[in-house]
């Protein structure tokens, strides 16, 4: 599955998930590549794209610099679906604001904005006095890749309507 956004601040970007094998990668002229792999010999077990929550089976690499990935359980509450990272000397958080949008961050200050349609269509809004890298936005696409944007809520959650695509 693979998705192509064009981005107000940095062009075309591509996304591609593959769940059976684990792999999310998002390729951009402007962007330095960037992947999040599920260990080998872990399977697919939970709905997000990526197929896992636990931060032991997943590998982040944006360019050729490596960072540390904590999802949420991804259960009930929107709370629990944010995802943390450690790249860098910096903290990112990728936080559900909705059933369709979430939030990126550094270090708390928000960055960016990502919405989802239901026909599909991601549109991002960078914050316009936010200073993102190149490496940054890769990051938050792998995110919108790996874990899907926005989350279902607390019913939704609880009855099994969880695991949303891009």
């Amino acid at each position: 599955m693979g998705l192509v956004i064009g981005d107000p601040r940095h062009g075309r970007v591509e996304i591609s998930v593959d769940r059976e094998r684990g792999v999310v990668e998002v390729c951009s002229p402007a962007l330095p590549n960037a992947t999040i792999v599920r260990r080998a010999g872990s399977a697919a077990a939970d709905p997000a794209p990526i197929g896992t929550r636990d931060p032991r089976q997943l590998v982040l690499t944006v360019g050729s610099d490596s960072g540390q990935v904590s999802p949420g359980t991804g259960f009930a509450t929107r709370r629990s679906y944010r995802i943390r990272v450690e790249f860098g000397e910096a903290s990112y958080e990728f936080t559900p604001r909705s059933e369709n949008v979430s939030r990126f961050s550094r270090n708390g200050v928000e960055l960016a904005a990502f919405e989802r349609a239901p026909t599909g269509w991601l549109d991002v809004s960078w914050a316009p006095d936010a200073s993102v890298t190149p490496g940054e936005a890769a990051l938050a696409y792998l995110l919108v890749g790996a874990y899907g944007v926005g989350s279902p809520g607390a019913l939704k959650s609880i009855i099994g309507h969880g695991g949303i695509l891009f």
